[in-house]
């Protein structure tokens, strides 16, 4: 077996899981490590989130199969992800802005894991396994966590991060839309527990960052694209070795803009025949500061604090401003 797991125990999840509509959690560590190839002196993985789901698949995430013409996009959920995956997939796909707007995010990426966390048709390995190539894949894995062969093949990877308030919000509203029947203080309180699927959240983002001899890894950040977004796609060409005009670009800044990307049902997972409504859409609403305005001073202090326990290194601290 290439993980443990560790039942939680914590009052906060035990006494509110029935309430919360949250299943059964467990804590999933991985104990075959050596193969990832991280800077941190003596690391040692953490546990993470899951279900117990995840104990009928680890040996299909273990033997994943990875190929060198994949382009992953990573991230600990509600970091940007779909934004990043549109932005990728169009400029790997010869900006056909037509062709992404016939066809879901879902389809056009297979989240490599979602079988540990949901349940879905058939298993979410076989399908990416089975997607036709070249493959785009999306995924919330930790490093320590990546199938074994993804250390030898490398695909390109993008990774992107976002300032842990903004995620905490929208990470709560992402699951009141799913599952979560909890209040925003309970849903907060438990995130800093580090409860809920894919945390702990800063060891995620740090660990992606630590990674050595992995030129096949690139870092964006939310906050730098909201700022520039040119300049961002700029540096995703060159990493991916496209090269189109300023001419040919214009376009994709108007697509990749939060009012084109949430009324495009593509990108919101939107079933054509039962669309969302307005106040319930995936991309909800796609600005940098919005937590400053919804959530509570002593939930802000609280997730700051939070912080700056789990970073005690002053460059990593960067990482999360």
């Amino acid at each position: 077996m290439s993980f443990e797991y560790t039942e939680i125990t914590d009052p906060l999840y035990v006494d509110n899981r029935e309430a919360n509509g949250e299943e059964d959690f467990v804590m999933v560590r991985a104990k075959d490590f050596g193969d990832v190839p991280i800077a941190i002196p003596n690391w040692q993985p953490e546990a993470h989130c899951y279900t117990k789901r995840f104990l009928s698949y680890e040996k299909e995430l273990v033997d994943a199969p990875v190929f060198e013409d994949d382009v992953w996009v990573a991230s600990y959920p509600k970091s940007g992800t779909t934004w990043c995956q549109e932005m990728v997939w169009l400029l790997c796909n010869d900006l056909n802005f037509e062709a992404a707007r016939a066809e879901s995010l879902r389809t056009r990426y297979p989240f490599l894991e979602v079988s540990l966390i949901h349940d879905v048709p058939g298993s979410s390995f076989e399908r990416a396994r089975d997607t036709r190539r070249p493959r785009f894949i999306k995924t919330h894995l930790p490093v320590s966590m990546l199938p074994k062969a993804y250390w030898t093949v490398k695909p390109k990877t993008l990774h992107i991060r976002r300032n842990p308030k903004a995620v905490a919000l929208s990470y709560y509203h992402h699951s009141r839309g799913i599952f979560y029947r909890g209040t925003m203080e309970n849903f907060m309180q438990s995130f800093i527990r580090e409860h809920h699927f894919y945390s702990p959240f800063h060891a995620h983002v740090i660990e992606y960052h630590e990674l050595r001899g992995c030129e096949n890894v690139m870092h964006l950040s939310y906050e730098d694209m909201k700022l520039d977004l040119p300049a961002a796609v700029g540096r995703v060409c060159r990493f991916l070795g496209k090269s189109y005009s300023e001419a040919q670009l214009e376009p994709l800044y108007r697509h990749l803009s939060f009012e084109s990307m949430r009324e495009n049902r593509a990108c919101n997972y939107e079933d054509p025949d039962n669309p969302r409504d307005q106040d319930n859409r995936f991309i909800r609403k796609g600005q940098v500061d919005s937590w400053k305005e919804e959530l509570p001073k002593e939930l802000v202090e609280a997730l700051d604090r939070w912080t700056l326990e789990k970073v005690p290194n002053a460059e990593h601290r960067k990482l999360f401003a």
